[in-house]
């Protein structure tokens, strides 16, 4: 399970770039991407992934 939560970190690390570099990129608000809500979405999966991280480790310590 670790190796698919690292999988997960690595792709959201990914996304976290992809997302910096668009708005960057954008002379002005760009109407396809709302940077806003793309950081909110990237918050709420690195949570995610926190929470599971702690119940792998309550599943391998037994508990």
């Amino acid at each position: 399970m670790m190796q698919a939560i690292r999988a997960l970190e690595r792709a959201i690390d990914r996304l976290e770039q992809d997302v910096e570099g668009l708005v960057s990129a954008a002379s002005g608000p760009s109407p396809g991407i709302d940077a806003a809500a793309a950081r909110t979405a990237l918050r709420s999966l690195d949570s995610l992934i926190t929470e599971l991280k702690g119940q792998d480790v309550k599943e391998q310590v037994g508990g």
